[in-house]
């Protein structure tokens, strides 16, 4: 477990972190001041989670890997969406 520990990267939840949260969380609402324009017409309605997980990519300039869509409203703005399928990985499990 130590040698697994020591080759991970570990984010401090801080201040910079709580404003890319909230960062993602305005865009997704179309409320970021940031922003004049967005590739989507309604708000983004995120998990509360899923708005965990987004700036822990964004911010230290991840790519996301998911099996869902609930990040295609970010891809190419905050950090880039890779999309898997689900089904590849049932053989593991």
């Amino acid at each position: 477990m130590t040698n697994l520990l020591g080759k991970c990267n570990i984010l401090d939840v801080d201040k910079l972190l709580v404003n890319t949260y909230v960062e993602i969380d305005s865009y997704s609402q179309r409320l970021n001041p940031n922003f004049t324009s967005y590739p989507f017409d309604t708000p983004r309605n995120m998990g509360k989670n899923d708005l965990w997980i987004a700036p822990l990519a964004a911010f230290p300039g991840l790519g996301l890997v998911t099996a869902d869509s609930d990040f295609d409203h970010l891809h190419n703005i905050f950090f880039e969406v890779r999309k898997i399928q689900a089904a590849d990985f049932v053989p593991y499990f």
